[in-house]
């Protein structure tokens, strides 16, 4: 935990943190190090989706129960979207940080952060805008659409 001079309990700061971890930790163990944190996030949301259907499966209703199977790849969809950033710009910041341009690495991971978030609202407008025709892509045209508007009055 940093002090107010962003000192850590070792005597590093936090910066000498980042550069010893990506540049003088074993690769093995810096790359275990970053994945666990975003292996964990995807169980969470694995574990999540099944904690939803299961209480929603004890409903004994195949609407809803459809319901969430319908929005499972809706979550999965903007789950990848916003991996995308996180990908390119991880790409992006490891490319700055083998040429030591720690301003350009904090510049472009603003720019991956502020890109997904504005990719998520983006994206959740036109989920909710377009609901109908998102439901209709699954399976037959008119069928959940007609479950949802019914649903919603």
């Amino acid at each position: 935990m940093p002090d107010e001079e962003g000192q850590s309990i070792e005597g590093q700061s936090i910066e000498e943190q980042k550069v010893e971890l990506f540049e003088r930790t074993p690769i093995p163990n810096a790359v275990m190090k970053m994945a666990v944190p975003t292996v964990l996030s995807s169980l969470v949301m694995v574990i999540y989706n099944l904690a939803d259907t299961y209480f929603v499966g004890m409903l004994n209703d195949p609407v809803e129960n459809a319901a969430v199977t319908l929005a499972a790849p809706v979550l999965l969809a903007f789950n990848a979207v916003n991996n995308l950033f996180g990908v390119g710009g991880s790409s992006l910041m490891s490319r700055y940080l083998g040429k030591k341009e720690y301003a350009a690495v904090r510049k472009s991971s603003a720019i991956s952060f502020y890109c997904a978030l504005g990719c998520s609202v983006l994206f959740s407008l036109m989920a909710g805008i377009f609901y109908i025709q998102l439901l209709e892509i699954p399976d037959r045209p008119g069928y959940y659409s007609v479950v949802a508007i019914r649903e919603n009055d």
